[in-house]
């Protein structure tokens, strides 16, 4: 099971899963399909690093719920995903079958990011 608690958890963002065993990059639709691929024992275990849609990292924090949980949210520090790219050996998921479409989509989502919060800044 995982929550978020992104800013912009009310929108179900994409998230990005890193298998940090066969550099698998994995594209979700949403925090519940991520948690559905990604096994709260593999992730406590250290096998998967996470990334929102823009790239930026998730950090990984522990529920103390009755089934354990784990929560992501935005990380104060960390590496990009764009850091991260060399690791990345295969692209699934969302439509994204390549590096270059990884990259051009983290681009993309990067903007609309700072649209986003130059719009908030600005009310």
């Amino acid at each position: 099971m995982v929550r978020s608690e992104t800013p912009d958890s009310a929108l179900d963002p994409m998230v990005f899963a890193l298998d940090k065993d066969d550099g698998g990059l994995h594209a979700f639709p949403s925090l519940v399909e991520a948690a559905a691929h990604c096994k709260s024992v593999d992730v406590e275990d250290g096998y998967w690093r996470f990334f929102a849609e823009d790239g930026s990292p998730l950090e990984i924090r522990w529920d103390a719920a009755p089934v354990p949980a784990y929560i992501l949210q935005r990380a104060m520090s960390g590496l990009w995903l764009q850091e991260c790219l060399p690791q990345v050996v295969t692209v699934s998921g969302c439509g994204l079958t390549t590096l270059a479409e990884l990259v051009e989509t983290l681009k993309i989502n990067r903007g609309k990011r700072v649209e986003r919060d130059s719009a908030r800044g600005s009310s």
